[in-house]
């Protein structure tokens, strides 16, 4: 019988499921056919799995699922033929399981493959949990700044958040410095050294005179321009800033 349905180039597969107990008596099996057979080792979890007896038959759809199990200690069954034959005639011939395909995710009819040939080879629709075959939001590679601290970018025609690790969120300290907030558009704040009050990244004549204009004339108060960190702007951090520019 299988071998009728191989000559006739049905898509149908016998296998054979041994324990390897009983390896010397797999020749009934394998005696003048090609038939492959599995020896399940002891405790036989192949066998346990699929609740097994000696001498049973089953019959799987393409989709793996059982759809016949029965005994053969009394003959093989008598609608075994027919049982497979309708199987046979569930599965779509209009694809070619020989077709040779690219092994890149596919989109066909908002399904998703795993190869280009999509359904022509026979490949059945796998999950897609990114829905990259959903109506697209917008177009890969997109990103979205409207948000500096909650950047998107486009997957699979999909929006995904950035994550933004900013150094003074995650506890790092600014060493000899201040963090400053940000500029509009920007997500992090900055580590600012104490005395460069203009936050160009270095200690000069400009930050003195940046210093000594706020101490005269504008009078307030900034924690950058505070060199000696005592809480006050006076005439104590302008010398130790120009200390620290002379050394």
């Amino acid at each position: 019988m299988f071998s009728d349905w191989q000559e006739q180039g049905l898509p149908v597969q016998l296998i054979g499921v041994g324990k390897d107990s009983h390896n010397s008596s797999l020749g009934n099996w394998t005696n003048n056919n090609d038939t492959p057979v599995c020896a399940d080792s002891s405790p036989f979890s192949s066998w346990s799995d699929w609740g097994a007896s000696q001498r049973d038959v089953f019959v799987l759809d393409h989709m793996g699922n059982v759809v016949l199990q029965q005994s053969t200690n009394s003959g093989i069954p008598n609608n075994l033929e027919s049982v497979v034959m309708d199987l046979v005639d569930d599965i779509s011939m209009d694809c070619d399981p020989g077709m040779a395909c690219a092994g890149v995710l596919t989109c066909c009819d908002g399904l998703l493959y795993p190869t280009s040939c999509c359904a022509e080879n026979c490949d059945e629709p796998i999950d897609d949990p990114y829905n990259m075959c959903s109506e697209s939001e917008c177009e890969d590679g997109e990103f979205d700044n409207s948000n500096p601290c909650n950047p998107m970018e486009c997957f699979g025609g999909q929006w995904f958040e950035i994550i933004i690790d900013c150094q003074e969120q995650m506890g790092i300290p600014c060493d000899g410095g201040v963090y400053v907030d940000p500029p509009e558009g920007v997500c992090c704040s900055t580590c600012v050294q104490y005395g460069d009050s203009n936050n160009d990244g270095s200690l000069n004549v400009l930050d003195v005179v940046i210093i000594v204009n706020i101490i005269l004339f504008e009078n307030y108060y900034d924690e950058v321009s505070d060199v000696n960190t005592d809480g006050l702007l006076n005439v104590l951090d302008v010398v130790q800033l120009v200390s620290s520019i002379l050394n």
